[in-house]
Protein backbone atom coordinates (compact mmCIF):
# COMPACT_ATOMS: atom_id res chain seq x y z
CA UNK A 1 0.00 0.00 0.00
CA UNK A 2 1.16 3.20 -0.61
CA UNK A 3 1.94 5.87 1.84
CA UNK A 4 -1.82 7.86 1.33
CA UNK A 5 -3.30 4.21 1.58
CA UNK A 6 -2.13 3.84 4.47
CA UNK A 7 -2.59 6.89 6.26
CA UNK A 8 -6.35 6.34 5.33
CA UNK A 9 -6.23 3.02 7.00
CA UNK A 10 -4.83 4.01 10.22
CA UNK A 11 -7.54 7.16 10.09
CA UNK A 12 -10.53 4.53 9.22
CA UNK A 13 -9.02 2.49 12.27
CA UNK A 14 -9.49 5.53 14.75
CA UNK A 15 -13.02 6.12 13.38
CA UNK A 16 -14.41 2.61 13.70
CA UNK A 17 -12.53 2.30 17.42
CA UNK A 18 -14.52 5.40 17.71
CA UNK A 19 -17.35 4.19 16.81
CA UNK A 20 -17.04 1.00 19.20
CA UNK A 21 -16.44 -1.28 15.92
CA UNK A 22 -15.25 -4.71 17.18
CA UNK A 23 -11.51 -5.18 16.11
CA UNK A 24 -12.27 -8.62 14.14
CA UNK A 25 -15.00 -6.88 12.24
CA UNK A 26 -12.47 -3.63 11.53
CA UNK A 27 -10.08 -6.20 10.58
CA UNK A 28 -12.47 -7.68 7.86
CA UNK A 29 -13.80 -4.55 6.57
CA UNK A 30 -10.10 -3.17 5.75
CA UNK A 31 -8.89 -6.17 4.95
CA UNK A 32 -12.03 -5.75 1.73
CA UNK A 33 -11.13 -2.11 1.45
CA UNK A 34 -7.33 -3.43 0.84
CA UNK A 35 -8.40 -6.11 -2.17
CA UNK A 36 -10.66 -3.79 -3.76
CA UNK A 37 -8.17 -1.48 -4.13
CA UNK A 38 -5.53 -4.04 -5.15
CA UNK A 39 -8.65 -5.22 -7.50
CA UNK A 40 -9.00 -2.25 -9.19
CA UNK A 41 -6.53 0.14 -8.77
CA UNK A 42 -8.46 2.78 -6.96
CA UNK A 43 -7.66 4.63 -4.14
CA UNK A 44 -9.24 4.21 -0.68
CA UNK A 45 -10.05 7.64 -0.43
CA UNK A 46 -11.81 7.61 -4.31
CA UNK A 47 -13.26 4.12 -3.36
CA UNK A 48 -14.92 4.65 -0.35
CA UNK A 49 -14.30 8.26 0.64
CA UNK A 50 -12.99 9.42 4.04
CA UNK A 51 -12.62 7.41 6.48
CA UNK A 52 -15.29 9.02 9.10
CA UNK A 53 -17.85 8.56 6.01
CA UNK A 54 -16.50 5.25 5.59
CA UNK A 55 -16.63 4.31 9.28
CA UNK A 56 -20.05 5.61 9.02
CA UNK A 57 -21.05 3.14 6.36
CA UNK A 58 -19.71 0.23 8.55
CA UNK A 59 -21.92 1.23 11.59
CA UNK A 60 -25.20 1.25 9.59
CA UNK A 61 -24.32 -1.90 7.10
CA UNK A 62 -22.32 -4.02 9.32
CA UNK A 63 -24.08 -3.89 12.67
CA UNK A 64 -27.13 -5.46 14.01
CA UNK A 65 -29.34 -2.93 14.82
CA UNK A 66 -29.28 -1.65 18.66
CA UNK A 67 -25.90 -3.20 18.75
CA UNK A 68 -24.45 -2.65 22.00
CA UNK A 69 -20.78 -0.84 21.87
CA UNK A 70 -18.15 -3.03 23.04
CA UNK A 71 -16.85 -2.74 26.30
CA UNK A 72 -14.61 -0.68 27.87
CA UNK A 73 -11.31 -1.94 29.75
CA UNK A 74 -10.76 0.98 31.05
CA UNK A 75 -13.49 1.65 32.97
CA UNK A 76 -12.10 1.08 36.77
CA UNK A 77 -13.46 3.35 39.70
CA UNK A 78 -12.39 3.85 43.18
CA UNK A 79 -15.42 1.69 44.27
CA UNK A 80 -14.61 -0.77 41.35
CA UNK A 81 -11.45 -1.31 43.34
CA UNK A 82 -12.91 -1.79 47.02
CA UNK A 83 -15.11 -4.46 45.36
CA UNK A 84 -12.78 -6.43 43.95
CA UNK A 85 -10.47 -6.36 47.19
CA UNK A 86 -13.78 -7.14 49.42
CA UNK A 87 -14.69 -9.79 47.08
CA UNK A 88 -11.55 -11.52 47.19
CA UNK A 89 -11.06 -11.05 51.10
CA UNK A 90 -14.56 -12.42 51.19
CA UNK A 91 -14.11 -15.40 49.32
CA UNK A 92 -10.80 -16.16 51.70
CA UNK A 93 -12.59 -15.37 54.85
CA UNK A 94 -15.54 -17.87 53.70
CA UNK A 95 -13.13 -20.41 52.60
CA UNK A 96 -11.20 -20.15 56.03
CA UNK A 97 -14.20 -20.55 58.06
CA UNK A 98 -15.25 -23.29 56.43
CA UNK A 99 -12.28 -24.94 56.85
CA UNK A 100 -11.81 -24.45 60.86
CA UNK A 101 -15.46 -25.10 61.30
CA UNK A 102 -14.54 -28.72 59.68
CA UNK A 103 -11.02 -29.21 61.23
CA UNK A 104 -11.89 -27.40 64.57
CA UNK A 105 -15.38 -27.74 65.11
CA UNK A 106 -17.53 -24.99 66.20
CA UNK A 107 -14.91 -23.19 68.50
CA UNK A 108 -11.03 -22.08 67.45
CA UNK A 109 -8.51 -20.11 68.88
CA UNK A 110 -7.20 -17.03 67.95
CA UNK A 111 -3.79 -16.65 68.04
CA UNK A 112 -1.15 -13.62 67.72
CA UNK A 113 0.16 -15.34 64.43
CA UNK A 114 -3.37 -15.35 62.95
CA UNK A 115 -4.58 -12.14 63.63
CA UNK A 116 -0.76 -10.38 62.23
CA UNK A 117 -0.38 -12.87 59.58
CA UNK A 118 -4.50 -11.87 58.29
CA UNK A 119 -3.48 -8.17 58.17
CA UNK A 120 -0.78 -8.91 56.19
CA UNK A 121 -2.99 -11.19 53.75
CA UNK A 122 -5.12 -8.68 53.43
CA UNK A 123 -2.80 -5.67 52.89
CA UNK A 124 -1.28 -7.74 50.01
CA UNK A 125 -4.45 -8.34 48.62
CA UNK A 126 -5.23 -4.55 48.49
CA UNK A 127 -1.54 -3.87 47.29
CA UNK A 128 -1.77 -6.32 44.44
CA UNK A 129 -5.36 -4.83 43.10
CA UNK A 130 -3.77 -1.52 43.47
CA UNK A 131 -1.25 -2.58 40.63
CA UNK A 132 -4.24 -2.48 37.73
CA UNK A 133 -5.81 0.48 39.23
CA UNK A 134 -2.78 2.46 38.85
CA UNK A 135 -1.79 0.81 35.18
CA UNK A 136 -5.60 2.26 34.40
CA UNK A 137 -4.81 5.40 35.84
CA UNK A 138 -1.18 5.71 33.74
CA UNK A 139 0.71 5.54 36.81
CA UNK A 140 3.63 3.06 36.62
CA UNK A 141 5.69 4.11 39.34
CA UNK A 142 2.80 3.69 41.84
CA UNK A 143 2.05 0.16 40.33
CA UNK A 144 5.47 -0.78 40.62
CA UNK A 145 5.39 0.86 44.55
CA UNK A 146 1.75 -1.25 45.39
CA UNK A 147 3.92 -4.49 43.94
CA UNK A 148 6.28 -4.13 46.07
CA UNK A 149 3.93 -3.43 49.26
CA UNK A 150 1.90 -6.25 47.76
CA UNK A 151 5.61 -8.60 47.85
CA UNK A 152 7.05 -6.76 51.69
CA UNK A 153 2.82 -7.43 53.17
CA UNK A 154 3.12 -11.54 51.66
CA UNK A 155 6.56 -12.13 53.24
CA UNK A 156 5.04 -10.44 56.37
CA UNK A 157 1.98 -12.40 56.31
CA UNK A 158 4.28 -15.80 55.71
CA UNK A 159 6.56 -14.65 58.81
CA UNK A 160 3.43 -14.06 61.23
CA UNK A 161 1.80 -17.04 60.14
CA UNK A 162 4.96 -19.45 61.17
CA UNK A 163 6.56 -17.36 63.79
CA UNK A 164 4.63 -15.42 66.23
CA UNK A 165 3.39 -17.74 69.25
CA UNK A 166 0.78 -19.99 68.64
CA UNK A 167 -1.15 -19.70 72.32
CA UNK A 168 -4.76 -18.67 71.51
CA UNK A 169 -5.24 -15.45 72.74
CA UNK A 170 -9.08 -15.76 72.53
CA UNK A 171 -11.61 -18.30 70.99
CA UNK A 172 -14.89 -17.49 69.05
CA UNK A 173 -17.18 -19.29 66.83
CA UNK A 174 -15.75 -20.72 63.68
CA UNK A 175 -18.88 -19.89 61.38
CA UNK A 176 -18.35 -16.26 62.52
CA UNK A 177 -15.05 -16.17 60.56
CA UNK A 178 -17.39 -17.23 57.80
CA UNK A 179 -20.17 -14.53 58.26
CA UNK A 180 -17.25 -12.09 58.11
CA UNK A 181 -17.06 -13.63 54.63
CA UNK A 182 -20.49 -13.21 53.51
CA UNK A 183 -20.39 -9.46 54.81
CA UNK A 184 -17.60 -8.44 52.93
CA UNK A 185 -19.16 -10.26 49.40
CA UNK A 186 -21.84 -8.37 50.11
CA UNK A 187 -20.19 -4.91 48.84
CA UNK A 188 -19.16 -6.56 45.93
CA UNK A 189 -22.56 -8.49 45.23
CA UNK A 190 -24.86 -5.18 46.11
CA UNK A 191 -21.85 -2.85 43.54
CA UNK A 192 -23.22 -1.95 40.47
CA UNK A 193 -20.13 -1.15 37.91
CA UNK A 194 -20.76 1.45 35.00
CA UNK A 195 -22.08 -1.01 32.72
CA UNK A 196 -20.16 -1.51 29.65
CA UNK A 197 -22.40 0.48 26.94
CA UNK A 198 -22.91 3.13 29.07
CA UNK A 199 -18.69 3.47 29.71
CA UNK A 200 -17.78 3.16 25.94
CA UNK A 201 -20.75 5.40 24.98
CA UNK A 202 -19.22 8.33 27.47
CA UNK A 203 -16.02 7.37 25.75
CA UNK A 204 -17.25 7.56 22.24
CA UNK A 205 -20.12 10.48 22.29
CA UNK A 206 -19.45 13.97 21.52
CA UNK A 207 -21.32 14.75 24.39
CA UNK A 208 -18.38 13.85 26.48
CA UNK A 209 -18.22 16.10 28.87
CA UNK A 210 -14.19 18.12 28.73
CA UNK A 211 -11.72 17.38 31.22
CA UNK A 212 -10.44 20.48 31.05
CA UNK A 213 -6.98 19.31 30.50
CA UNK A 214 -4.54 22.22 29.14
CA UNK A 215 -2.73 21.46 25.70
CA UNK A 216 0.34 20.80 27.48
CA UNK A 217 -1.11 18.55 30.18
CA UNK A 218 -2.83 17.10 27.64
CA UNK A 219 -0.03 15.93 25.88
CA UNK A 220 1.69 14.82 28.63
CA UNK A 221 -1.09 12.64 29.96
CA UNK A 222 -1.10 10.90 26.42
CA UNK A 223 1.97 9.61 26.42
CA UNK A 224 1.66 8.01 30.08
CA UNK A 225 -1.32 6.29 29.38
CA UNK A 226 -0.24 4.91 26.02
CA UNK A 227 2.41 3.25 27.98
CA UNK A 228 1.03 2.36 31.48
CA UNK A 229 -2.57 1.74 30.90
CA UNK A 230 -1.97 -0.12 27.27
CA UNK A 231 1.81 -1.04 27.77
CA UNK A 232 2.93 0.61 24.20
CA UNK A 233 6.63 1.26 23.90
CA UNK A 234 7.70 4.79 25.32
CA UNK A 235 9.18 4.86 21.65
CA UNK A 236 5.77 4.83 20.04
CA UNK A 237 3.79 6.46 22.77
CA UNK A 238 6.29 9.54 22.19
CA UNK A 239 5.89 8.80 18.62
CA UNK A 240 2.26 9.01 18.81
CA UNK A 241 1.94 11.99 21.00
CA UNK A 242 4.38 14.03 18.29
CA UNK A 243 1.58 12.75 15.71
CA UNK A 244 -0.95 14.58 17.93
CA UNK A 245 0.45 17.70 18.76
CA UNK A 246 1.45 18.67 14.91
CA UNK A 247 -2.01 17.39 14.09
CA UNK A 248 -3.62 19.66 16.60
CA UNK A 249 -1.26 22.65 16.00
CA UNK A 250 -1.39 22.56 11.84
CA UNK A 251 -5.47 22.64 12.97
CA UNK A 252 -5.02 25.55 15.39
CA UNK A 253 -6.94 24.00 17.95
CA UNK A 254 -5.84 22.84 21.25
CA UNK A 255 -5.55 18.48 21.12
CA UNK A 256 -8.84 17.95 23.39
CA UNK A 257 -10.46 19.75 20.81
CA UNK A 258 -9.41 18.09 17.76
CA UNK A 259 -9.19 14.34 19.35
CA UNK A 260 -11.78 14.34 22.13
CA UNK A 261 -10.70 13.49 26.02
CA UNK A 262 -7.31 12.11 26.34
CA UNK A 263 -8.25 8.94 28.17
CA UNK A 264 -10.40 8.25 25.03
CA UNK A 265 -7.98 8.78 22.49
CA UNK A 266 -5.41 6.48 23.93
CA UNK A 267 -8.03 3.79 23.57
CA UNK A 268 -8.83 4.54 20.14
CA UNK A 269 -5.44 4.37 19.45
CA UNK A 270 -4.51 1.10 21.21
CA UNK A 271 -7.49 -0.66 19.59
CA UNK A 272 -5.80 0.11 16.09
CA UNK A 273 -2.20 -1.04 17.53
CA UNK A 274 -1.16 -4.67 16.71
CA UNK A 275 -0.36 -6.93 19.67
CA UNK A 276 3.21 -7.21 18.33
CA UNK A 277 3.59 -3.88 19.55
CA UNK A 278 2.87 -3.84 22.96
CA UNK A 279 5.12 -4.47 25.90
CA UNK A 280 6.19 -8.51 26.43
CA UNK A 281 4.41 -8.26 30.20
CA UNK A 282 0.77 -7.30 27.96
CA UNK A 283 1.20 -10.04 25.85
CA UNK A 284 2.58 -12.59 28.38
CA UNK A 285 -1.28 -11.44 30.69
CA UNK A 286 -3.33 -11.40 27.80
CA UNK A 287 -2.16 -15.02 26.83
CA UNK A 288 -2.54 -15.77 30.46
CA UNK A 289 -6.14 -14.54 30.59
CA UNK A 290 -7.19 -17.17 27.82
CA UNK A 291 -9.45 -19.79 29.10
CA UNK A 292 -7.73 -22.93 27.76
CA UNK A 293 -4.60 -21.44 29.87
CA UNK A 294 -6.41 -20.88 32.99
CA UNK A 295 -8.38 -24.25 33.04
CA UNK A 296 -5.35 -26.16 32.39
CA UNK A 297 -3.65 -24.31 35.25
CA UNK A 298 -6.61 -25.07 36.92
CA UNK A 299 -6.52 -29.09 36.31
CA UNK A 300 -2.70 -29.11 37.42
CA UNK A 301 -3.54 -27.23 40.44
CA UNK A 302 -6.11 -29.72 41.50
CA UNK A 303 -4.65 -32.58 39.99
CA UNK A 304 -1.68 -32.13 42.07
CA UNK A 305 -3.21 -31.42 44.91
CA UNK A 306 -5.85 -34.80 44.71
CA UNK A 307 -2.31 -37.23 44.20
CA UNK A 308 -0.89 -35.48 47.33
CA UNK A 309 -3.80 -35.78 49.62
CA UNK A 310 -4.67 -39.33 48.66
CA UNK A 311 -1.01 -40.09 48.69
CA UNK A 312 -0.30 -38.62 52.49
CA UNK A 313 -3.54 -40.10 53.82
CA UNK A 314 -5.46 -36.80 53.75
CA UNK A 315 -8.75 -36.04 55.21
CA UNK A 316 -11.41 -37.25 53.00
CA UNK A 317 -13.51 -34.31 52.71
CA UNK A 318 -10.18 -32.62 50.96
CA UNK A 319 -10.02 -35.53 48.83
CA UNK A 320 -13.20 -35.27 47.71
CA UNK A 321 -13.19 -31.24 47.30
CA UNK A 322 -9.59 -31.99 45.02
CA UNK A 323 -11.57 -34.46 42.86
CA UNK A 324 -14.46 -32.37 42.14
CA UNK A 325 -12.02 -29.30 41.29
CA UNK A 326 -10.15 -32.06 39.10
CA UNK A 327 -13.06 -33.40 37.20
CA UNK A 328 -14.81 -29.89 36.65
CA UNK A 329 -11.60 -27.98 35.34
CA UNK A 330 -10.85 -30.76 33.74
CA UNK A 331 -14.18 -31.03 31.89
CA UNK A 332 -13.81 -26.91 31.26
CA UNK A 333 -10.31 -27.78 29.38
CA UNK A 334 -12.12 -30.10 27.42
CA UNK A 335 -14.78 -28.41 26.34
CA UNK A 336 -13.02 -25.56 25.54
CA UNK A 337 -10.18 -27.54 23.24
CA UNK A 338 -13.77 -28.66 21.75
CA UNK A 339 -14.85 -25.78 21.09
CA UNK A 340 -12.03 -24.11 19.84
CA UNK A 341 -11.48 -26.83 17.40
CA UNK A 342 -14.83 -26.55 15.76
CA UNK A 343 -13.59 -22.95 15.44
CA UNK A 344 -11.16 -24.27 13.25
CA UNK A 345 -8.56 -23.52 15.82
CA UNK A 346 -8.94 -19.80 16.65
CA UNK A 347 -7.42 -18.86 20.42
CA UNK A 348 -9.75 -17.67 23.04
Amino acid sequence: MTEAADAWEFRARLALAERSVEKDLRDTVLAEVTAHCTESGETPEDAFGSPDDFAETVVSERLPAGALPVSDPDAWTGADYGAAVAAQLGVMAFVTGAYLTVADGFMTGVTAGALAGSAGTAAAVAAVHGVPLALRAGFRGRAVGCGLVALGALFGAAGAFTQLPGEALVRVPTPSVCVVGVLLLLWPLLHTPKSASSASSELSEPSVPSSGLPPEAWLRKLPQLLEARHAFARARALELTEEASRHAAEAGTAPEEEFGPVAAYARRLAETESDAARRRWWRVLRWCRRDDVRHAAALALFGTYLAHNVHSDGPLWLTAVAAVGTLTSGSLLAGHLRERGARGGAPA
